[in-house]
């Protein structure tokens, strides 16, 4: 089962601004984990941490509280980490360093307003751009809630490579789904000590030096004088040690401010209220305004980031400059005598809240949560067809993971990518400067480099993305000190994965024990049932006695092919070739000049080979260097053997399949005349590259 933990400094932040989420991860399947330092009890967790989080950065608690969390980690191996406040997202990404190398655990970091901002003391910008800076690194997806924060953060943390902007946490309408009718109103007033005409305000917040409440307490000084109808509601937990209560009660305003403490009913507080208020220095995009908002309320709020996003000046309230407390009271009395005013800021506060409602945050957010890995697959060169053969595999076996993209000098050159959710970049010639537009319009998280020049490009692009290459076939130039080779080791050291399709590749390395750490097998996997059913697609009109299937290149070997059809002597033989290639005129004058066009015919490439390789009974491929085998693998599902030279990846299927047969140079003839009188049995055991769990598990760990 899939885990996912969600991290907080307390547990009120979680309780009120993430059950949702943590309800969205439940009905997905996941094993939902909290961690805060609190032990209170969590809807839809099913697995609680105390952890010894501290808000303080300089509370030494923090330290264990990282130790701690790292051991939940590795004992856990979450797929994903969400994590939130400021402190509790230092402490967990800290913590969680290893986990997202050793187990590909991915860290989200939602920041619900940076401490540094337009206008921050000089000591916030000191004390928090570095650390969120230098955190940003270990970040996966950052999670901006204004624009002010996202801006600044696309600008400058360059190292972290997804940065989102969602507009706050969502308005649950669920929560306001209710109407009170006129005198449940009267009655819930009663009960908090209001009359049913007084003019009740609101700011739902903690009490803390940040929210302002003095703001509210020195209006009410003043507003109190000339309007006895007037009261505040205050709800929230006090963080203050009792310093405002002392001071409403210093100032003799306990009739008209009541401090409520934590409430679970806001949405009843905001339906009993006329106005809701918002002191605050600094905010990222406060909910309490936006559920105001959702209900209808007028708004007068301090002009500081995240209330700016919300609140229009003389559209759905008052913006009011940070302590002018002038302004303040002014804009409060002006919608207690208006109530035309104050009933078109209400509606105009029910329009602009509608982009801000849960079920499209959670569209949103689910984009972030459950998106899919983008891989781009990057080629120099199209001789490289195996590359593409990679691609359609993914795509046919892994379509739900994964969005792709293929670069290359003509884009696909086989017709197996037509008509599959593939994007295609065409490059005239493959440098950094064309592969840095088609990866600022992409946006990759990996780079899947297909041959040399590729992966020296793509290489160039570790410090963004991860980066893999891929080695299709066994290079001479890698067998001994060449340029190439050591160009190669310089560029290996910025290649996080080194992939190759058979075991025997890295063997040819000269520099194998320094890249080998890093290598992977991911064989080429064979859709058996695809192969199966294209052969009966249609039926061929000859029967062959031999067959050669692949590129007519010089490391496929197509002449030998003919050289060994000229020494069987035979004029009764027939042979087919399948293939296109830059040596296919060299091969066509060859079987001129050896008057062996009644024993060969060249039908060039073809989409769909396999009925010429059924209607045939041996194949010859006598590679000069080999990768995988591809070729020898299909014409084995269609139950035929293959003799061929045994290089390569050729001589890693032949260990497992009696039916593949590595002989030399001067076997060929014995061998194909014990075939074509019976001599051989020919039934093929093809299942050890058919089997796509196997391949799925190889993949999955190499993304």
């Amino acid at each position: 089962m899939k885990k996912v933990l969600f991290t907080a400094t307390v547990d009120s932040h979680i309780l009120q601004f993430h059950l949702s989420f943590l309800k969205l991860f439940k009905e997905k399947g996941y094993e939902v984990h909290v961690a805060t330092n609190g032990n209170e009890e969590i809807p839809y967790c099913d697995v609680k941490h105390i952890v010894s989080f501290e808000r303080s950065p300089f509370k030494l608690n923090n330290l264990k509280a990282i130790k701690q969390l790292k051991k939940i980690c590795n004992e856990e191996k979450f797929d994903i980490i969400h994590t939130h406040t400021p402190m509790g997202s230092v402490v967990t990404r800290l913590a969680a360093k290893n986990a997202r190398k050793k187990y590909k655990t991915r860290v989200i970091y939602t920041a619900h307003g940076l401490h540094f901002f337009k206008g921050a003391p000089i000591i916030n910008w000191l004390l928090f751009y570095p650390v969120e800076k230098y955190l940003s690194k270990y970040t996966d997806t950052l999670i901006l809630i204004n624009m002010e924060d996202y801006e600044r953060c696309k600008k400058h943390f360059k190292k972290c490579k997804d940065i989102q902007y969602v507009p706050g946490v969502g308005i649950d309408e669920d929560k306001f789904n209710f109407e009170m009718t006129k005198k449940e109103k009267k009655e819930f007033r009663e009960s908090l000590g209001l009359k049913e005409d007084d003019f009740v305000m609101i700011f739902p917040a903690e009490l803390n030096k940040n929210k302002n409440q003095l703001m509210i307490i020195n209006a009410m000084e003043e507003l109190s004088k000339k309007y006895s109808d007037m009261k505040v509601l205050l709800p929230g937990v006090d963080s203050y040690n009792g310093y405002y209560q002392n001071l409403v009660k210093e100032k003799g305003l306990e009739d008209y401010i009541k401090f409520l403490g934590y409430r679970k009913d806001i949405p009843k507080l905001l339906k009993i209220s006329n106005l809701a208020l918002a002191a605050s220095y600094r905010e990222g995009l406060p909910l309490n305004v936006m559920e105001a908002m959702y209900v209808g309320l007028p708004i007068v709020a301090t002009d500081c980031r995240g209330q700016r996003e919300l609140v229009k000046n003389n559209i759905n309230g008052y913006l009011i400059e940070i302590n002018n407390q002038e302004l303040f009271n002014k804009s409060i009395e002006k919608i207690y005598l208006s109530k035309d005013e104050s009933k078109e800021y209400g509606k105009q506060s029910k329009k602009v809240i509608k982009d801000y409602l849960l079920d499209n945050i959670l569209e949103r957010i689910c984009k972030i949560y459950f998106k899919k890995k983008r891989i781009l697959h990057l080629l120099a060169s199209n001789k490289y067809s195996g590359a593409e053969n990679v691609v359609c595999t993914i795509i046919d076996n892994t379509s739900n993971d994964y969005e792709m993209a293929y670069c290359s000098p003509e884009g696909p050159i086989r017709e197996t990518l037509n008509n599959r959710n593939i994007k295609y970049y065409g490059i005239t010639k493959l440098k950094k400067s064309n592969i840095k537009k088609i990866i600022d319009d992409f946006k990759p998280d990996i780079i899947h480099a297909h041959d040399f020049k590729a992966s020296f490009i793509a290489s160039r692009f570790n410090n963004q993305y991860k980066v893999i290459s891929h080695l299709h076939k066994n290079d001479p130039d890698m067998t001994k000190l060449t340029i190439k080779s050591i160009l190669y080791l310089i560029i290996s050291k910025k290649i996080n994965k080194i992939v190759g399709v058979s075991d025997s590749i890295l063997n040819e390395y000269i520099f194998k024990e320094s890249i080998k750490d890093k290598y992977i097998t991911l064989f080429n996997y064979v859709d058996k049932e695809r192969v199966l059913k294209l052969a009966d697609k249609f039926k061929v009109k000859e029967n062959y006695d031999l067959f050669y299937f692949g590129r007519l290149s010089d490391e496929k070997n197509p002449i030998e092919f003919i050289e060994i059809v000229k020494e069987l002597n035979n004029k009764e033989i027939k042979c087919v070739m399948i293939g296109d290639g830059p040596l296919r005129e060299q091969c066509e004058n060859l079987i001129k000049k050896y008057s062996l066009e009644d024993n060969i015919k060249m039908i060039g490439f073809q989409s769909n080979p396999f009925p010429y390789i059924k209607a045939s009974k041996i194949g010859i491929m006598p590679s000069k260097f080999e990768g995988f085998g591809l070729a020898a693998i299909e014409a084995l599902i269609l139950n035929k053997p293959v003799l061929n030279s045994g290089v390569g990846g050729l001589g890693e299927i032949f260990k497992s399949n009696s039916n593949l047969i590595c002989i030399s140079r001067n076997e060929y003839k014995e061998e194909i005349d014990n075939i074509l009188i019976n001599k051989r049995n020919t039934i093929s055991n093809n299942e050890m590259y058919t089997n796509v769990k196997e391949w799925q598990s190889i993949l999955n760990n190499l993304y």
